[in-house]
């Protein structure tokens, strides 16, 4: 066969490899190279091919050497060319396998040939399929022109299934199941949308839309949907239907904060938009969270407030900005504290002012005392709550 059959076929071949293996060689310019050289490379052997005009000092030596479709068109040949690239295997790129699928679709395609080609050299006979010699084509001939536009032809229609990221990527795509867009989900390596349709659990009306996914497991995913966290699953908010999942070209980025005895409207600050957080804040004392806006009703509670924690699954910046912690008041023991400080301030003049002047360590125990209670007292009429912990910001789309 000529060369651009050879070529044609050689690429048909390799893109189904790569697609049953999940790689879209459409992106892959060193892998497609390698393909074309390999199905052009048993014709080294002849001077008028392709590649032997462009090397005519080599291939003219080979021909004198071996012939035309000799031992360069054998699976012995195509043995020692997997030996030779045997090092590049090691450093787990495609480009090896590319081009060695390339030269055995140069010889699957010369067996299909009337003059056929000896697979089993040094065994001299010939291979050929199909047996018939009618039903095999002659190079240069009009019927190697259709078999070129065929080849071309299931070219292209592969091409969406590699753009897809192979076969089973794409039986997942046309599935639209929950459980296949999971397993999609699982091996992108960015930012990924969720393309779905369901109901809603409470009414059971449809719902259709997209939705970045913050997190995914088998049975469920969480979503940014419409300002709001939600599930999608069985147990979720959204019930399934259909489900495929679209990587984007955002990489997942995830920054830690930590915390140690900060106002929470300090803390605010250092989240940027578009941030969902996951994580704990503690405080030393019982506080009043100071909600301001509309608490979700949803199956995912992103915050939760446990006794003296501020706990975070995912919560968008947007609701947590709603959160003003403060202490709770509590009158009575402020009276009880400014009167204590009173009556301590107080016994700390009688004892500066008593002569002969009392012992130096008694006066400076009673400043101590003094100075304990007006610190306490200035932390009970502060309204403001100190954090601590760690906080993990998840970088997405805004709510």
């Amino acid at each position: 066969m000529r060369a651009p059959t050879h070529a044609a076929f050689g690429l048909l071949c390799t893109a189904s490899l790569f697609a049953l293996g999940g790689r879209p060689l459409h992106q892959d310019l060193p892998a497609i190279s390698c393909a074309l050289l390999g199905s052009l490379l048993p014709d080294l052997d002849s001077p008028h091919s392709a590649l032997g005009r462009l090397l005519p000092f080599l291939s003219e030596r080979i021909e004198r050497r071996w012939g035309h479709r000799g031992a360069s068109h054998s699976l012995l040949a195509l043995g020692g060319l997997g030996l030779l690239l045997l090092p590049l295997a090691f450093l787990r790129l495609p480009w090896d396998a590319a081009l060695m699928a390339g030269y055995l679709s140069h010889l699957v395609a010369d067996c299909y040939t009337k003059s056929g080609a000896p697979l089993f050299h040094p065994y001299p006979r010939l291979c050929v399929f199909p047996g018939g010699e009618r039903f095999r084509i002659h190079t240069g001939s009009a019927q190697e022109g259709v078999l070129l536009i065929v080849l071309l032809f299931l070219l292209a229609l592969l091409f969406p299934v590699s753009q897809a990221g192979g076969v089973w990527r794409m039986m997942r795509y046309l599935a639209a199941t929950p459980p296949m867009a999971y397993r999609d989900y699982r091996e992108a390596t960015t930012q990924t949308r969720l393309r779905f349709k369901g109901y809603w659990r409470d009414t059971h009306q449809p719902v259709q839309g997209e939705a970045l996914v913050l997190d995914g497991r088998i049975d469920r995913f969480l979503i940014a949907y419409e300002g709001q966290v939600l599930t999608y699953g069985e147990y979720g908010d959204i019930l399934p239907d259909q489900a495929r999942i679209h990587p984007l070209s955002q990489p997942v980025q995830v920054d830690t904060l930590r915390v140690i005895g900060q106002p929470f409207a300090q803390v605010l600050t250092q989240i940027p938009e578009g941030t969902f957080l996951s994580g704990r804040l503690g405080s030393a004392i019982a506080f009043d969270p100071g909600f301001q806006g509309e608490w979700p009703h949803t199956q995912h509670q992103p915050l939760k407030i446990a006794g003296q924690n501020l706990e975070f699954d995912f919560a968008p910046r947007a609701l947590v900005a709603g959160l003003h912690p403060r202490r709770p008041p509590d009158p009575q023991h402020l009276e009880t504290l400014q009167r204590q400080v009173v009556a301590q301030q107080r016994a700390l003049l009688v004892l500066e002012l008593r002569r002969p002047p009392v012992h130096y360590l008694e006066l400076r125990e009673a400043q101590h005392q003094v100075q304990d209670a007006q610190r306490e007292l200035e932390e009970l009429q502060d309204p403001t709550v100190a954090f601590s912990g760690v906080l993990y910001m998840w970088r997405g789309d805004a709510p």
